[in-house]
């Protein structure tokens, strides 16, 4: 058996001595002990953690966004003109 464990909430593997099993939603969960001490930090503190995540996933779009197609997929679209249009 592993000795690490999957958290659904974090979506990051943890040792077995630092998840417990929660129930959410009728199904049974593996939870990290770090992400539910962070349950019952104040308001402001949520808050914050829930814009940076925001932020960081912006971040991440635009990235996404920006990077060009890989080659392949470039001669591919390219040698047909009704895809190359729609490009530009």
């Amino acid at each position: 058996m592993s000795d690490q464990v999957f958290c659904y909430y974090c979506r990051r593997y943890h040792p077995t001595g630092d998840v417990k099993l929660v129930c959410s939603k009728g199904v049974k969960r593996w939870r990290c002990v770090k992400s539910l001490e962070q349950v019952h930090g104040s308001i402001a503190e949520r808050d914050a953690f829930g814009k940076s995540v925001s932020a960081s996933n912006r971040a991440g779009k635009v990235w996404q966004d920006t990077r060009p197609l890989p080659l392949p997929v470039l001669e591919l679209l390219g040698s047909r003109s009704d895809y190359s249009e729609g490009l530009a």
